[in-house]
C-alpha cells in the first residue's frame, strides 16, 4: 500500500514538473510585438518607415501613404521612394517626422496608431510638412503586394513588400491619388478638370473620388 502511494506521488510530481517546464519554455503571447496597421514598417539609415502602403484604384496611378521619421539630431535627409521605374523624393528634416497621409502635419500633427504622444511630439520627433507622393506610372495591381525601394545618400537602401489598397475602404476614401498639376499654353495651372469654357463638344473627364 505504501509503495503504491509513493508511486502515485512520483507520477504526480513528474506531471507537474513537465507542465511547469512547458510553461517555462513557451513564449508569452503578450510579450510579442504585433503590427496592427495595414501597412508595413522598415528602416534605412536614420529613417524609420512606418505603416507604408499604396493607394490605387486603377493600378496606373498610386499614392504613397506612410510616416517617415528621421531620428538623426543633425542630418536632414532626402528620401527616394521607387515604385517600378518611377521615383519620388521626400525631404525629412533631422529629428522630425513627415506624415504623408496628412501633408499639413506641421500645423496639426496626426500621430500614427500605436505612437506615444506628448503634446506636439511623437516618440521624440517634431512634425514636419510633406507634399503628396503620387506615382503617375506605378503600374501596380490593387489588392497585391509591390516592392518599394527606399534610400537616401549615405545609407544602405531597403526594399519592402508594400500592400496596394483602394479607396473602397472607408479610411482611405479621401486619399485617392490626384493628377499632378500641369501648365496650359497660357501659363495657367490645371489638374485635368474641366475649365467651364467648353465649346459644346467637350465631355467631362472622370476623376477618382
Amino acid at each position: 500500500m505504501r509503495a503504491r502511494v509513493l508511486v502515485s506521488v512520483a507520477v504526480a510530481a513528474t506531471i507537474a514538473l513537465g507542465a511547469t517546464g512547458c510553461e517555462f519554455v513557451s513564449p508569452v503571447g503578450t510579450a510579442e510585438i504585433q503590427q496592427v496597421t495595414d501597412g508595413v514598417n522598415g528602416r534605412t539609415g536614420s529613417i524609420d518607415i512606418r505603416n507604408a502602403l499604396l493607394i490605387s484604384d486603377d493600378g496606373e496611378q498610386a499614392r504613397f501613404i506612410g510616416t517617415l521619421v528621421n531620428s538623426s539630431d543633425s542630418d536632414d535627409a532626402t528620401l527616394s521612394i521607387e515604385v517600378g521605374g518611377d521615383t519620388q523624393t521626400v525631404d525629412v528634416p533631422a529629428n522630425s517626422r513627415v506624415d504623408l497621409a496628412a501633408p499639413s502635419a506641421a500645423s496639426t500633427p496626426t500621430p500614427t496608431r500605436g505612437a506615444e504622444t506628448n503634446g506636439d511630439r511623437t516618440q521624440g520627433t517634431t512634425p514636419a510638412a510633406g507634399d503628396d507622393v503620387v506615382f503617375e506610372q506605378a503600374d501596380v495591381t490593387p489588392g497585391s503586394l509591390v516592392k518599394v525601394y527606399f534610400s537616401y545618400s549615405g545609407s544602405e537602401g531597403v526594399s519592402l513588400n508594400v500592400p496596394v489598397l483602394t479607396t473602397s475602404q472607408e479610411e482611405y476614401t479621401t486619399l485617392a491619388p490626384t493628377p499632378a498639376a500641369s501648365e496650359t499654353p497660357s501659363g495657367e495651372t490645371t489638374t485635368g478638370e474641366a475649365t467651364g469654357e467648353a465649346t459644346g463638344d467637350a465631355t467631362d473627364t472622370p476623376i477618382n473620388p
